[in-house]
């Protein structure tokens, strides 16, 4: 059915000489990277839709890109003609549903990566990290069809140089390895332009200055690596940074696009709590500096029926990035654990080596095995905090900003039943709570199943000796709870002296001169 065996483990494995079938190179290594951009080209139209730029001008790199990816769009159809009419010689060669299906497959995934070219143009998207992995891993995994096709074209050579001259035309097998290597030279040549992002857009939501932060024109290989962030560690090397040397906050962290979408989710669930619905959708704008709201308070004749939680709104605002982060989080945890057991096969492979020794390059694709699990699990998690720090940061932007519009539109009875230190809390002191736990909050579900996981692999390792790890820890757990009590005792405590502190200041600097006239410093200040 496809020309070969799929897999051989004793031509692949259990040998000196490691190969891949034919068959395995041309699917597997081939359809892996289609298959992983078709599962996550959603991020892709995601990017379209969200970005706020248009209109990047064709340039050198674009039209390079284009005309590449046109290249293989023709040498891939190319593929499907001769193997449609796939003969040799006088006698005709059996046509194998590999030689149908794998450029179909192949030329449906360059057409979409074409259509995306100008898309990302015209919506002002500079760079892409699918597509960057999508070339990355078409490129890696092309490799070992390289020395295959190498090696099978010097056999072939032979056989034709000891063959008469009216015996060497023009074999399948020969058209196979040039068209191959015209694929994987355009491949390697998409991977390079992908390191690179694309020019700046001629349309902006917002003006983008000298001093605008540099991950935003930044490649995707320069976020991961953060090299956009050497010149500023290199200037604070040399020299203090200073306010002046600040970037500027990019326009999607900005409160002009945090906010309205945070107030639009919270006005929805602050009606759900009162009776008598407005007939219009709540709405949220900002302009010229002012976020406008729909009246929390729904209509004159509207009888609340309970308090609206803050969560709702904070999972529908920022949710979606939240999950992202988590995800990656699900891939550390599950990186970490796989590089002992690759530290394990190392040992094994050590240990064996006297007694039954096995081929020197299994050592050498284990040795390299852990370097790209590390340095993956190091990507990945500093991608991880990255994007948790930037939803925390959007969390306390939208706090903060509606906590203070609410502090100065409350009626003078309300303001009664709140202190100004409980205001100012709110705003310094819990917003900033919540920031600094988005980062941790995925411990909920990371923690269990590190020790899950821990305490499997260490039961195999030392058998039932694990248990008196696990007492421990179940021992110091109630432990922990009484302290964590008596923390949350004490912060209440802090928290009140915080807010009669902040009252106090408050009176004073109102009555400063009063309190200059009666000499009554050394009595506030004590109290204070």
């Amino acid at each position: 059915l496809w020309g070969s065996q799929f897999w051989n483990s004793t031509e692949t494995w259990y040998t000196n000489d490691p190969d891949f079938t034919p068959c395995f190179e041309q699917t597997a290594l081939v359809w892996t990277p289609c298959a992983f951009y078709w599962l996550f080209v959603i991020f892709d139209f995601y990017y379209l839709k969200a970005s706020l730029d248009r209109n990047i001008p064709w340039n050198k790199l674009n039209v390079t890109k284009a005309l590449v990816n046109l290249g293989l769009l023709v040498i891939t159809a190319l593929d499907l003609i001769m193997g449609l009419v796939k003969k040799g010689g006088d006698s005709g060669l059996p046509r194998y549903d590999l030689d149908v299906w794998g450029p179909i497959i192949k030329f449906a995934t360059f057409l979409l990566l074409f259509m995306f070219i100008p898309l990302n143009r015209k919506y002002g998207v500079q760079t892409t990290g699918c597509q960057f992995l999508f070339w990355f891993l078409l490129t890696v995994l092309s490799i070992p069809r390289c020395r295959t096709e190498v090696r099978l074209n010097a056999d072939r050579q032979k056989i034709l140089d000891s063959a008469q001259p009216s015996e060497q035309d023009f074999s399948w097998e020969e058209y196979q390895f040039v068209s191959f290597f015209i694929f994987f030279t355009f491949s390697s040549i998409m991977l390079i332009l992908n390191c690179f992002a694309d020019g700046m857009p001629r349309q902006t939501k917002y003006q983008r200055g000298e001093n605008e932060i540099p991950e935003l024109s930044a490649s995707f290989l320069s976020r991961i690596t953060y090299q956009w962030f050497d010149s500023m560690a290199l200037k604070g090397y040399r020299n203090p940074l200073e306010e002046k040397d600040l970037w500027d906050l990019r326009p999607q962290d900005s409160c002009s696009e945090v906010m309205p979408i945070f107030a639009h989710h919270w006005n929805q669930k602050v009606r759900k709590n009162y009776k008598g619905r407005a007939r219009v959708e709540p709405k949220a704008q900002f302009s010229n500096g002012h976020v406008t709201f729909e009246n929390p308070h729904g209509e004159k004749n509207g009888r609340k029926k309970g308090m609206a939680s803050i969560m709702p709104p904070i999972y529908k605002s920022f949710g979606g990035v939240f999950l992202f982060g988590a995800l990656m989080k699900l891939f550390t945890d599950v990186l970490t654990f796989a590089q002992p057991q690759v530290l394990s096969l190392i040992i094994s492979f050590v240990e064996a080596h006297e007694t039954d020794p096995q081929p020197e390059w299994k050592g050498i694709l284990y040795a390299v095995l852990l370097f790209v699990l590390a340095a993956a699990q190091t990507f990945i998690l500093g991608q991880y905090f990255h994007r948790m720090f930037i939803v925390g940061l959007r969390i306390r932007t939208a706090l903060i900003n509606a906590i203070y519009r609410k502090a100065l539109r409350i009626s003078n009875s309300t303001k009664k039943e709140s202190t100004v230190g409980e205001i100012v809390n709110l705003m310094a002191v819990d917003a900033q709570r919540f920031m600094e736990l988005t980062t941790y909050l995925n411990m909920i579900w990371s923690a269990p199943l590190q020790i899950g996981l821990a305490l499997y692999f260490l039961w195999q390792q030392l058998g039932p000796s694990v248990l008196a790890g696990l007492a421990v820890m179940i021992i110091l757990i109630p432990v922990n709870g009484v302290i964590a009590s008596r923390i949350k005792t004490y912060q209440i405590r802090q928290m009140k002296y915080k807010d009669e502190r902040v009252k106090l200041m408050n009176e004073v600097l109102s009555g400063i001169k009063v309190l200059k006239l009666y000499a009554w410093e050394p009595s506030f200040e004590k109290q204070v």
